[in-house]
């Protein structure tokens, strides 16, 4: 039997929309260096593999916390029973990457929501595969990551880009930066290499989701911020991105080879670099015009209106600019400040009138309890909420039925006792006690509970009806329970 070099393995809890990026991209650099290279979307086959026992809302939205795992990457109680009652699921993946026979198995986890599942897979490689490599990559790869290797669970890890990294492994050279190191090897030339390969996805797999085929793409890394609570910069220190001509090309690219119309941009922000940004609009614009239909939405910065004129807007509706995620993160002028974010309120509502006139839709992303906030603050979050809804800028319906701005108030700050915001604050934070549990002068847990439950009950009262979102609704359910008493703070994993 034929050996393959690696299997890329995307691991769950993700969206069930589409592939992700990074495994793509990598077997695209692999087969340009002369490795075999297949890629398995574990995402989706869970996904599917839960619709047929009507369990995928369940475990995929409203209980997906349990597909975390500890610092010391243990799954917890109620993950063990999750893959107790699936195990079948699990031996089934490893059935199919047995059959492909490869020298390595990569492990895709993009957030912390991946780790039960690859610490399961990785032992039952262990356990029917021997001999066979373990590399976890992705930006999950996190600073505890050592303790596997110690375990003798994975052989090796890669933190942040891997293109060069996982070429130099499989070659044989353990040594090459970014190879089991906590420092990246940030790749500074994003148009180095091959289109992503996307020759392993079976596309009927995934579900037609508020618009149809969509398919990510990455036009830049990095951030041009350095906002207080990110950790971005860890993984990426430098905002590197594409000419516009360059992601143009791809896009257009990926539309003719796997009819993908939809495009979701993995960037931090899609307006990094406005030159990029407009050049890339204006051959998109072009290709609509000559009869391409596509469409895109991504991550968005709000800017001044010297740097963001009116003519933007339209170029960006023009293109086919469907949604955007802003990350506004809070409605006071202060808080933003303190938070790094220069925004003033002039910028914001310069956005959200342009937005507005040109029909373009969106999701303020905010956050609840930043420890500056104070009762005047949240008196102001509550104020703007009614005048969005109010005036037309919530509530309403776009053409596909879905909300025309949606408020993300999703959780309360998570504080680690570390990084930017840390160091600003630690002098005057007491009974530290967690992410969830600290105190900064009057802002308590129990605040902060309070405030997340007002913001939620205004805007169902605004609405005229419930808010119909898992993660706001699993938050609400353990904050619930979490001030009732039931749940100890340092299991809380809300």
């Amino acid at each position: 039997m034929s050996q393959l070099d690696i299997v890329l393995c995307i691991i769950p809890k993700l969206e069930p929309d589409a592939p992700t990026a990074g495994p793509a991209v990598l077997k695209s650099r692999l087969k340009a260096a002369g490795f075999g290279c297949e890629v398995m979307d574990l995402n989706i086959k869970l996904y599917n593999a839960l619709k047929k026992r009507d369990l995928h809302d369940r475990y995929f939205f409203e209980e997906d916390a349990l597909f975390t795992a500890n610092d010391d990457y243990e799954p917890s109680a109620e993950f063990e029973e999750f893959y107790l009652g699936n195990r079948e699921i699990f031996t089934g993946w490893i059935e199919e990457l047995r059959v492909k026979n490869p020298r390595w198995v990569g492990m895709s986890l993009l957030s912390y929501l991946s780790r039960a599942v690859a610490v399961r897979l990785s032992e039952l490689v262990r356990e029917h595969m021997p001999g066979t490599g373990i590399v976890w990559g992705g930006a999950d790869a996190q600073d505890q990551i050592y303790k596997l290797k110690d375990r003798g669970l994975i052989d090796h890890w890669i933190r942040g880009d891997g293109e060069v990294s996982l070429v130099e492994l499989l070659r044989g050279n353990t040594s090459s930066p970014g190879i089991d190191s906590l420092a990246t090897n940030q790749i500074t030339d994003l148009e180095a290499g091959p289109m992503p390969d996307y020759d392993d996805i079976d596309w009927s797999e995934y579900p037609e989701i508020n618009w149809h085929k969509p398919i990510y793409v990455t036009g830049s890394k990095g951030c041009v911020k350095s906002c207080t609570f990110c950790n971005v910069y860890q993984t990426w220190p430098r905002f590197v991105y594409r000419s516009g001509n360059d992601i143009a090309d791809e896009l257009l690219a990926l539309r003719k080879a796997y009819d993908r119309r939809t495009f979701l941009f993995t960037d931090s922000l899609v307006n990094g670099s406005m030159r990029a940004f407009r050049e890339m609009m204006a051959r998109l614009r072009d290709a609509k015009q000559s009869g391409k239909n596509l469409s895109w939405s991504g991550q968005w910065i709000i800017r001044p209106k010297s740097q963001s004129p009116e003519s933007d807007y339209v170029m960006m509706k023009e293109s086919g600019c469907k949604w955007l995620d802003i990350g506004l993160e809070h409605f006071s002028q202060d808080v933003r400040y303190h938070m790094g974010k220069r925004i003033t309120d002039a910028d914001m509502w310069h956005c959200l009138d342009m937005l507005q006139k040109h029909g373009i839709g969106h999701s303020l992303l905010m956050i609840v309890g930043y420890p500056t906030e104070t009762e005047e603050d949240h008196a102001r979050t509550l104020e703007t909420i009614r005048y969005l809804f109010d005036n037309g800028y919530a509530g309403r319906k776009n053409k596909d039925g879905f909300d025309f701005m949606s408020l993300a108030f999703t959780n309360t700050l998570m504080l680690e006792d570390k990084g930017p915001l840390w160091e600003m604050i630690k002098g005057e934070v007491r009974d530290y006690r967690g992410v969830h549990d600290w105190t900064y002068r009057d802002n308590t847990l129990d605040v902060r509970i309070r405030r997340f439950r007002e913001i939620h009950d205004l805007i169902e009262q605004m609405r005229k009806r419930p808010v119909r979102n898992w993660y706001i609704e699993r938050n609400r359910v353990l904050y619930e329970k979490k001030a009732s008493g039931l749940i100890p703070v340092d299991g809380w994993t809300g």
